[in-house]
């Protein structure tokens, strides 16, 4: 009877000790496996982020408007997440920014943005993957995000492109757990940010 008594207080403490996920935590489905170039010209994807944590954003460099405020926002991320650790330790997530302009961005200009923004290579990475539709395909059906290039207008030339600046991209922080899967998104705002990162703590701890 003691012993059972014993195993049922053990149990208790244990459950008030596990922490409530926080606000906005949901399954939304696994992420397709994928690579990429990364601004280092290594692979970068599925398996590289295999059993992290991470977060991923979509962006471009040559961007005049809201991606200078994203990336200045990733970098407030990066250096939360990086306060996470303890000293000496490795990050608890890492970061990813995907290029919605790959044909343009290749990894020798995303090295050039990444360091422009303070980019730490043991956190916050960037990819390119060299095709538009590729990347369309895996932003808006593999990350359930909005990625989206108007078609030419009527009497155009059917052969010209639309240029990075006619497209439309979500500017939220995707957050991924372990297993790949998609546990929630959120703003770039201050509270957006806190909400990642509360995302990010709770997904690292598990």
């Amino acid at each position: 009877m003691r012993f059972s008594v014993a195993i049922l207080c053990a149990f208790a403490v244990l459950s008030a000790c596990r922490r409530e996920p926080p606000e906005g935590i949901d399954d939304l489905g696994v992420v397709p496996a994928w690579s990429m170039t990364a601004e280092d010209g290594k692979p970068i994807g599925s398996v590289q982020l295999h059993g992290k944590v991470w977060v991923v954003n979509f962006l471009f460099t040559s961007c005049p408007t809201s991606c200078p405020p994203l990336a200045r926002a990733t970098a407030q991320l990066q250096e939360r997440i990086r306060a996470l650790a303890p000293k000496g330790e490795p990050p608890i997530a890492q970061i990813v920014s995907i290029s919605v302009d790959p044909e343009t961005d290749t990894p020798d200009v995303l090295a050039k943005f990444a360091k422009q923004y303070g980019a730490d290579p043991r956190i916050w990475h960037f990819a390119t993957s060299g095709n538009y539709d590729a990347t369309e395909k895996l932003v808006s059906e593999g990350f359930q995000s909005q990625l989206i290039r108007p078609n030419p207008p009527e009497g155009a030339d059917p052969q010209a492109k639309p240029s990075a600046i006619d497209t439309a991209h979500s500017l939220k922080f995707v957050v991924i757990d372990r297993a790949g899967h998609i546990r929630g998104t959120w703003d770039k705002d201050e509270a957006g940010l806190n909400d990642t990162v509360a995302a990010v703590r709770y997904l690292a701890d598990l």
